[in-house]
């Protein structure tokens, strides 16, 4: 198979360099691409989760999002954060910087403590975690259509022709070690970056695994690396100073 060479036209490059990882990656995705998937995605979500209509809720989540957003790697797309009205200790994103907040998560928290799940959040997108996810899974069939530059019919056809169920699963499935601990890692540089004690990523951790008993596993915590090894590898970066790729 030769190698895809992509122009100007809007499709992904070969080997960008990503200055949240330090690593040059391949994405076959283009961020216009990727924000369209990503509210493709969102019409699934918004048939199976009720958002909140709560001003002052919605409005701290706002506002601790966008402080977190401005200080990221990728600035290539609007972040967008939603508050999910559920009783739950959950946190996640999709394509296209959206990341969605459960109430239970956010009544659970400080300000600080939000501001760093955030951070994490945002840092799968600026590493473009959550972008290669999507793109793994969805097959070559999708990601043809994408270099092909027909997102905007394409993407909505194959994803209509995937169960909604098959979508949340996608939604839920785990980061690699590789990934969570980077977001980790992302995360204290972001809170430092805006100016908030890079210990409050601890503190939700700590909030998180008192709050997550049984098999009620936030989608947060749903990861490979254990909970205490995150939390040490955290301690020592913050001990060390060591915030950069």
């Amino acid at each position: 198979m030769g190698m895809i060479v992509i122009g100007s036209s809007g499709c992904a490059s070969l080997g960008t360099f990503n200055p949240a990882t330090g690593r040059n990656e391949l994405l076959l995705i283009s961020t216009y691409q990727e924000v369209a998937l990503g509210q493709e995605v969102h019409q699934t979500l918004s048939e199976q989760y009720q958002l909140s209509t709560d001003s002052a809720k919605n409005a701290r989540l706002q506002r601790l999002g966008q402080q977190m957003a401005s200080v990221s790697d990728r600035q290539d797309y609007q972040y967008t954060f939603f508050l999910v009205d559920e009783d739950q200790l959950n946190a996640f994103t999709t394509p296209g910087g959206r990341i969605y907040v459960f109430t239970g998560l956010m009544d659970r928290l400080t300000d600080e403590q939000l501001a760093s799940v955030l951070a994490h959040e945002i840092g799968h997108c600026a590493a473009k975690h959550t972008a290669k996810k999507y793109q793994s899974a969805l097959g070559y069939n999708l990601i043809g259509s994408l270099v092909l530059g027909q997102i905007a019919s394409d993407s909505a056809r194959q994803l209509a022709s995937i169960s909604s169920g098959a979508i949340m699963q996608l939604v839920s499935s785990s980061y690699s070690r590789r990934d969570e601990y980077e977001a980790d890692r992302l995360a204290v540089k972001y809170m430092q970056r805006a100016g908030y004690d890079p210990k409050a990523v601890i503190g939700a951790f700590e909030v998180l695994k008192a709050n997550s008993g049984g098999s009620q596993i936030p989608l947060i915590l749903r990861s490979h690396p254990y909970l205490d090894d995150r939390i040490t590898a955290v301690k020592q970066q913050i001990a060390t100073g060591s915030v950069q790729p």
